[in-house]
């Protein structure tokens, strides 16, 4: 497969406190899922679509994450660390930019999706777009009832899928849009400013997503993260049993991924 020109620029600088007793000792992305961080896991699945370049954007016990990539010697990829020690968010961006010559894409160093990178930046380019945003359905925490006029109790819905989507991040940005962030500023104001300007897009993801927030969260994680590294698109699992065909390279790498995971448990 073909190197990419595109950078994945990976927000890791959060202390997790939802976390401990975890975070104590670890910066939130090194937190594990089956064994390994879920950097890691962010990391190869990125790598998998042809991206090596990698800058990690680090602040909350930054010495554990740039051991972290001392493990990574032998991959053939670049990864690199800027510690902007406490800052916000935006703030890390604009320090890792002078390591920045192309587009970039920002990832949360929590948050693990099976994002199509060919499929969103072939959307993004389209569009002529400043910067393109991963959206992904957002689903009621709680069950619905429908009540009608008088007052009537007519349905339930289990947490259903709501009318909305949210900022999952993998987001394909021009470097020439951190040229709205402001010092001192933060992610909200960036992404206000770029919608304001008409050139932010978004990009309707429905595959697979998790965010590691809390250990209830990490714990369902670990559950789904099998099947979660099997699939591209849609969240269908993709396989080659049964065909007879000869699975493209994108595939294989994935196939192989999805050994790689297995080795975890």
């Amino acid at each position: 497969m073909s190197k990419s020109d595109l950078t994945a620029v990976i927000l890791c600088g959060g202390r997790g406190e939802r976390l401990r007793p975890f975070t104590d000792t670890l910066p939130k992305t090194l937190v594990p899922l089956r064994g390994r961080p879920i950097l890691e896991h962010i990391i190869r699945y990125l790598a998998a679509q042809d991206i090596t370049r990698f800058i990690l954007c680090v602040g909350y016990r930054a010495e554990a994450i740039r051991e972290f990539v001392r493990t990574f010697k032998e991959t053939g990829w670049d990864i690199e660390c800027v510690d902007s020690g406490d800052a916000t968010m935006t703030d890390r961006l604009l320090d890792a930019r002078e390591r920045l010559s192309g587009p970039m894409l920002m990832c949360y160093g929590d948050t693990l999706a099976n994002v199509d990178v060919r499929q969103l930046r072939a959307e993004h380019e389209k569009n002529s777009a400043l910067a393109t945003m991963t959206v992904y359905p957002f689903y009621s925490p709680f069950g619905i009832v429908n009540v009608d006029s008088d007052d009537h109790i007519t349905k339930f819905s289990e947490k259903p899928r709501l009318p909305y989507w949210i900022n999952i991040g993998y987001m394909f940005s021009e470097l020439c849009a951190l040229d709205l962030v402001s010092r001192n500023s933060d992610m909200p104001e960036f992404l206000i400013a770029l919608a304001a300007s008409g050139s932010l897009h978004a990009f309707r993801h429905e595959g697979r997503h998790l965010t590691i927030n809390t250990e209830k969260e990490r714990a369902s994680a670990e559950t789904q993260i099998v099947d979660f590294f099997t699939v591209l698109d849609h969240g269908e699992r993709r396989s080659t049993a049964n065909t007879k065909s000869e699975p493209t390279s994108a595939e294989t790498e994935l196939i192989d991924l999805f050994a790689f995971n297995q080795e975890a448990f």
